[in-house]
């Protein structure tokens, strides 16, 4: 693996290098925190909660009697509820109100709204007047 990696680096000057470097780095980043954290966080929660709560609480030892029993159902129930949870969050909760800051906040976003409004009525001359100053000379 180490040999795929460096052998598209002969040849390269130093600036490439730290190109294809970053790069690598990048990647790392991305299948690292997208796709493996979530595996590990995963297993290392049910393993946790089986140890120190379902084998210590005689109704749920009798409803969990493997650790298998309690991945598989932790695995069927979790996507469901985080889902359920995920959508309530992006269309009632937090994500409406976060993306109302932004929007207020973003200069460049506000003064766009108002050149597509200003051109809507026809006022080009004003639409200019607002996105001069985004657009360099």
């Amino acid at each position: 693996m180490y040999c795929l990696l460096l052998k598209p680096l002969r040849g390269l000057n130093v600036s490439m290098i730290r190109q294809k470097l970053a790069r690598y780095w990048w990647y790392f980043r991305r299948g690292h925190s997208t796709y493996f954290v979530y595996l590990l966080t995963f297993a290392n929660f049910i393993v946790i909660q089986y140890r120190l709560l379902i084998e210590h609480v005689s109704f749920l030892e009798y409803l969990f009697p493997t650790l298998t029993s309690f991945a598989i159902t932790f695995l069927i129930i979790y996507p469901i509820v985080a889902i359920l949870v995920g959508y309530l969050d992006y269309k009632k909760f937090a994500v409406p109100v976060e993306v109302t800051l932004i929007a207020q906040a973003n200069p460049l976003l506000k003064d766009l709204c108002k050149a597509i409004i200003l051109h809507a009525q026809g006022k080009n001359q004003e639409v200019e007047q607002v996105l001069k100053k985004w657009v360099s000379s």
